[in-house]
C-alpha cells in the first residue's frame, strides 16, 4: 500500500457502486447543510462582533465544530474516492477533527445551560467533567480505532466493532442528559415563575431532543452499512445538523428574551392583603414608575409581589427603566424587597433568579441576545 504504518497484510476494502452512491448523496446533503449553517454562524458572529468588538468562546466553539465536520467530510470523501491512500496520518487527522467536533457541541450545550445557572462552580464542574469524560473516550478511540482501521490484528477489529458503537451511545446519552437538564431549568426557573413566553423554548427544545436522538440512532445504524467506512461520511451531516440546531436555539432565545411576556405573572398567595392597583408596601409611586404606567388592576399581594410583577413583565431587558439604577426605578424595587423579605422568601428567590438570568444574557459568552 505504501501508506505510513500500513502493514503488509492490509486488505483493501474498496467501496462498491452502491456504497459510493450512498456516500455521494450524504456528501451532497452535508455540503448544503454546511453552507446554511455557515451562513447562520456568520450572522451570529457579526452580531457578537458589533455588540462587543470581538468574538467570544461561543463563537469560537461554533466555528471549530463546523470546521471539524467539514474536514471529516472532505477527507472521508477523498478517501472513499481513492484520492487519499490509506495511512496512519489519514485516520489520525480524521480523529483530531472528530475530537473538536464532539467536544465543541457538548460545550455549546453546557454554555446554554450556564445562562440559567447561578452557581458558577457547578457550571465549571460540568464543563470540566464533560470535557474530561469525553477526553478519556477520545483517547480510547485513538488507541482502538486507528489500529482497527489499519488492520493491525483481528482483536483490534473486533473490539472496535463493539466500542465504536458504545462510545456513540455514550455521546447520545450525554447530549440528551444535558438538553433534558436545560429543559428542566427553563421549566423550573422561568415558566413556573410566570414567564410563560418561555413555553416556546421549552417545546422547541423537547422537539430538538427527539431530533438529536434520531440523528445519533441513524449514525449508529449506518455503521453496519457497506464496507465499514461509509458511516464516517455520515458524521459531518449529523454534527452539522446538531450545530444548526444550537444556532437556531440561540436565535430563539434572543427573540424570546426581547419579546413581551404574554402570560399572567405569579399567582397571589393566601393570607396577604389585596388591593385594586395599590401596593400595600407604600411604594406605589416607585412601582408605577418602573412599570411605565402599566399598573396591575387585579388583586395582588404586598409590595414585594409588585416587585415580582415588574421583574416578570420586563425580564432580561437591560434598556427598560425597571432595570436602571435610578431612584424611581430599581431603588423602589429594592426597597420593597427589603421591607417584605420575611413575607415571601420564595418570591424573592424567583425574582433574584430572573435578575441573575438578565445579567447572564448580557455578560456571558452567548450570541444574538
Amino acid at each position: 500500500m505504501g501508506g505510513f504504518l500500513v502493514p503488509d497484510t492490509y486488505v483493501v476494502q474498496a467501496p462498491n457502486n452502491t456504497d459510493m452512491n450512498v456516500a455521494s448523496i450524504i456528501w451532497g446533503i452535508s455540503l448544503a447543510a454546511g453552507l446554511f449553517t455557515a451562513s447562520k454562524a456568520r450572522k451570529q458572529t457579526w452580531g457578537v462582533y458589533k455588540r462587543t468588538g470581538g468574538i467570544n468562546a461561543y463563537i469560537i466553539m461554533v466555528w471549530m465544530s463546523w470546521l471539524g465536520s467539514c474536514t471529516i467530510g472532505v477527507m472521508s470523501w477523498l478517501y472513499l474516492w481513492g484520492t487519499i491512500e490509506t495511512s496512519f496520518w489519514l485516520f489520525f487527522f480524521l480523529l483530531v477533527a472528530w475530537v473538536f467536533q464532539v467536544q465543541c457541541i457538548i460545550q455549546i450545550i453546557i454554555n446554554r445551560i450556564a445562562l440559567l445557572m447561578r452557581e458558577r462552580r457547578i457550571v465549571n464542574r460540568m464543563q470540566w467533567g464533560c470535557a474530561a469524560g469525553l477526553g478519556v473516550i477520545n483517547i480510547s478511540v485513538f488507541c482502538i480505532w486507528i489500529p482497527a482501521r489499519l488492520q493491525i490484528s483481528p482483536a483490534f477489529v473486533h473490539i472496535n466493532e463493539i466500542w465504536d458503537r458504545v462510545e456513540k451511545v455514550i455521546f447520545c446519552l450525554m447530549d440528551v442528559a444535558l438538553n433534558v437538564y436545560f429543559v428542566y431549568l427553563v421549566r423550573s426557573r422561568l415558566i413556573s415563575n410566570g414567564l410563560t413566553k418561555y413555553n416556546r423554548l421549552f417545546k422547541f427544545n423537547l422537539f430538538m431532543i427527539v431530533v438529536s436522538m434520531s440523528l445519533d440512532v441513524i449514525l449508529i445504524g449506518v455503521m453496519s452499512l457497506g464496507q465499514g467506512f461509509i458511516y464516517v461520511q455520515f458524521h459531518p451531516l449529523v454534527y452539522i445538523l446538531k450545530l444548526h440546531i444550537e444556532l437556531n436555539m440561540a436565535d430563539l432565545i434572543g427573540k424570546i428574551v426581547k419579546s413581551e411576556n404574554n402570560g399572567s405573572s405569579y399567582p397571589s398567595t393566601g393570607g396577604n392583603k389585596r388591593s385594586g392597583g395599590k401596593s400595600t408596601g407604600g411604594v406605589q409611586g416607585n412601582a408605577t414608575g418602573t412599570n411605565n404606567g402599566n399598573r396591575s388592576n387585579g388583586p395582588h399581594t404586598g409590595g414585594f409581589r409588585m416587585a415580582t410583577l415588574i421583574t416578570a413583565n420586563h425580564d432580561l431587558d437591560p434598556n427598560h427603566p425597571s432595570n436602571s439604577s435610578s431612584k424611581g426605578g430599581m431603588m423602589g424595587i429594592q426597597k420593597t424587597t427589603e421591607v417584605h423579605h420575611e413575607v415571601d422568601e420564595d418570591a424573592e428567590s424567583r425574582t433574584s433568579s430572573t435578575t441573575e438570568l438578565q445579567k447572564d444574557y448580557s455578560q456571558k459568552d452567548y450570541a444574538m441576545v
